[in-house]
């Protein structure tokens, strides 16, 4: 017996073909997708991104079958498909652009220590203060201190500069820039309106 030679060069264009149903998060039905076996899963990711018009990158759309990741360069052929071959999709999460911190004091990272100098002392005095904080509120944190540890605050007012500027006592921290460990003088007087 000789075998003809049609049982071993059957053309491969019909038998490669297959369908596809494709569950997108978007779509509520399947949608059918005609591929070659041959092809890869970045082929049908590329296909399916034409037709679902989603958006979003290919490099953030998943594929699973019978619940299993598909990757990009495997061959359609050596997937395991279900008995309807269906595919379900889904996008990976963006991304945090920056790593969250984790703040083991309940919000305590956010404030600022800073150094108070007062004009008459050598000695700074630590304070810690909210960076959104406006400066008045360092004012009457220097007084609850004054009650207890005996500063030596101004008796005829005072007012606080940082890096040679007069500090605004309704801006914020922040407003004036100040950053974790800065240290704030203490000056005699009161600041008036146009100098």
């Amino acid at each position: 017996m000789v075998a003809s030679d049609s049982d071993h060069h059957k053309p491969p264009v019909e038998d490669t073909k297959f369908h596809l149903n494709i569950k997108t998060p978007s779509s509520k039905s399947h949608i059918p997708i005609e591929i070659d076996k041959n092809d890869t899963v970045l082929k049908l990711k590329e296909k399916i991104h034409d037709i679902d018009q989603n958006n979003v990158p290919l490099n953030k759309v998943m594929l699973h079958s019978t619940g299993t990741e598909l990757h990009d360069n495997q061959l359609l052929r050596d997937c395991e498909f279900s008995e309807k071959n269906e595919i379900e999709v889904s996008f990976k999460p963006p991304m945090p652009t920056a790593p969250a911190v984790v703040s083991g004091g309940g919000g305590a990272s956010k404030k600022l220590k800073l150094m108070v100098l007062p004009k008459s002392g050598t000695k700074k005095i630590p304070v810690e203060m909210n960076a959104s904080d406006n400066v008045g509120e360092l004012r009457k944190e220097l007084q609850r201190l004054n009650q207890m540890l005996q500063l030596h605050l101004p008796q005829d007012g005072y007012f606080f500069i940082y890096k040679q500027n007069v500090m605004d006592d309704d801006k914020s921290f922040r407003w004036h820039h100040v950053s974790q460990g800065d240290t704030i003088e203490i000056f005699n007087g009161s600041v008036t309106g146009g100098s």
